[in-house]
This record gives C-alpha cells, structure tokens and sequence, in this order.
C-alpha cells in the first residue's frame, strides 16, 4: 500500500509541473505577442518603435508615393478649363479654313477678282502653314507654349484684319498668308500644350479636342456664311482670336516646358494649378524633373542622322508617310474651294455649305 501510495505522489508531482510549465511557455508566447503589437502599433506621430511608420499610414513614403500618383492621374476641373482654353485657338483654325470656301462668291464679285487671283488666294494659306510648320518647334521652345500661342494669335487677328479691309488681291493675300503662318504654328504648340498638362490617361482623349474644335469653327463659318456678308464674317473670325488671347494671360505655362529651362518653382506653381491646391505634386515634378534631365542628356549626343539608323527607318517612313499621303489626298483643297465644286456637282451655293458639313 506504501509503495502505491508513493507512485500516487509522484505521478501528481509530475502532472503539476507539467502543468507549471505549459502555463510558463503560454506565458511567455502572451507576453510576445503583446510586445510585437506594441511594436507594430504607432504613436502619435505615426511612427512604430523601429522608426518606420505602417505602410498605409499618412506619414509613410510609399503611402504618398501611391497618392501622388493617384492625384498625378486625376482630371480635375481646371485641367478641363485649361483644355477648352487652349482649343480655342483650334476654333480660330477651323475658321481661317473654312473662310475661303463661303466667301468666294462675294469676294470675287465685289473685288472682280479672276479665277486664278481668288485661286492664289485659297491656296496660299498652305504656304503660311508650311512656313509657320517648319519654325513651329524652335520658336516654342524658345518662347514657351503659352506665348506661342499668343505669337500666333497676333498673326491669326492681324490677318483678318487684313482681309476685312482689303481693296484688291495683294491684301488678300497678305492676310490669308499671315493666318496660314497662325495655322501651322498653332497645329504643332496645341497639341503639345495639351499633352504636356492633361493626365496619362487620358491624354490621347485631350488631344483629341484639338481636332473636334477646328471641326466645331469649320462647321460654324459653312454654316453663318450663308447669311453674312465675307467682310463681316472676316471679323467674326477674328473674334475668337481676341477672347483666345484675353484667356490665355489666365492659364499656367506647360510644366515641362518651365522644367526643361530650369525655372523649378514655377513648374511646381503651375503643377498646383493644374492638379488642386490640397494635392501632393511632389513626385510628378520629381519624375517631370528627371524625365527632362535624360532627355537633354541624350538631345547633346543625338544627332538627325541617327533618324536614317536601320532600326528607326521604317518606323520613320510609315509616320512621315502617312501624313503625306493625307496631304496629297487633297483633302485641305476639298475644303478651301468646296462651294464651286459642289456647285458644278449641280447643288445650290446656299446648299452647298451645310452638304459639305455632313461630308
């Protein structure tokens, strides 16, 4: 009995310290656990023990990395109001475009002007584009988008001025002439403009805006031109030229343009202006930043040749290509002589217009 007894104790003994020692690890693993929240919870600046902060939390740089992205990809309203500002000038192509073709029939009886002198007319406005094309690039460089655009709004005004005064074919001329030199400017600084403020996504649908609104002037001259003597609707051309500029003193120069010339606090200025007041730009003129220090840095060792390399070749020939064969469509005649042709399709002058509108 003594001895049973006695492996009755010790069995019990065992037990409890068994039991002693699972509370003692339990114990241990709580009291782990409790230091790892501890380390992992903020305080009140928003840093953990370590000195890192959680990774959703506001203060840590991953966090406003991904939120400036964010706000770098969001159209806010004023990039909108900019926009419309911009394509304004657009309107104003549309409308140098379209004039030749409403007002043929009361230039040349007015003037009597023959068919090859309102012929040189017409088409002359292709040489102000060609000249204002080929300079389009270095003068925005060196102006700045924002005065380019200024640049070729005084041409675009001073040549309606010059075609609602005119007495004969050399003031006609003269003023179609300087709208053209307007035109081809302005169809290489918009689009650029746009592109350098409108967010990535959505960019090509910003640019795309350019196009609709010279549509939007052409469409409008076809359409008052029915109705309005040339040499008035010469000023009502030039009215949207005046409204342009006004706007234009309102709205920032292109970020990249002020990064690209080193001017860093404006670009930050206009990057506010366009992104919202309460947004961090940090990292977008960061990356505005680095993109222009890589690209002056390979423009110093670039060279026009390296164009006629095997590997850019065809890419070359496909883009320039296409743009010349859409020019050789003759397309830009259609539109500058469109009354007469559709009046030898045998549709009335009056008709002629609002036809070409659906076309």
């Amino acid at each position: 009995m003594e001895r049973q007894k006695s492996l009755e104790t010790s069995l019990l003994r065992k037990s409890q310290s068994i039991r002693e020692k699972k509370h003692t690890k339990e114990d241990v693993l709580l009291r782990k656990s409790l230091s790892i929240r501890e380390r992992k919870a903020p305080n009140d600046n928003g840093y953990l023990e370590n000195g890192f902060t959680p990774k959703g939390h506001p203060n840590n740089k991953e966090f406003h990395k991904h939120q400036s992205e964010d706000c770098e990809s969001s159209v806010t309203v004023s990039v909108c109001i900019i926009t419309f500002i911009v394509v304004t000038g657009s309107f104003c192509v549309g409308c140098g475009i379209g004039f030749s073709s409403v007002a043929q029939h009361g230039i040349m009886n007015e003037l009597s002007l023959s068919v090859a002198e309102y012929s040189m007319f017409g088409s002359i406005m292709t040489l102000g584009g060609l000249i204002g094309a080929i300079f389009s690039g270095k003068i925005s460089d060196v102006l700045g988008r924002k005065r380019t655009m200024l640049f070729c709004e005084a041409f675009c005004a001073i040549g309606w001025l010059f075609i609602a005064l005119a007495q004969d074919a050399l003031w006609l001329d003269c003023g179609r002439l300087l709208l053209g030199i307007g035109v081809g400017i302005f169809s290489y600084v918009i689009p650029v403009y746009i592109a350098e403020i409108a967010p990535k996504h959505v960019r090509g649908s910003f640019v795309f805006a350019n196009q609709l609104m010279q549509n939007c002037g052409l469409s409008l001259f076809f359409i008052i031109g029915n109705f309005i003597p040339w040499r008035i609707l010469s000023i009502v051309g030039s009215v949207p030229c005046v409204i342009h500029i006004i706007c234009l003193c309102f709205i920032p120069e292109s970020p990249r343009w002020l990064a690209k010339v080193g001017r860093d606090k404006e670009c930050r200025a206009a990057l506010q202006q366009l992104r919202g007041h309460d947004v961090d730009i940090s990292h977008e003129a960061n990356t505005i930043r680095d993109m222009t220090e890589i690209s002056k840095q390979n423009g110093e060792k670039t060279q026009i040749m390296e164009l006629f390399q095997r590997r850019y070749v065809f890419p070359l020939i496909i883009g320039v290509g296409l743009m010349l064969l859409q020019q050789l469509s003759g397309s830009s005649g259609v539109v500058y002589y469109a009354s007469s042709l559709y009046e030898r399709g045998g549709i009335e002058y009056k008709h002629s217009h609002i036809e070409y509108i659906f076309y």
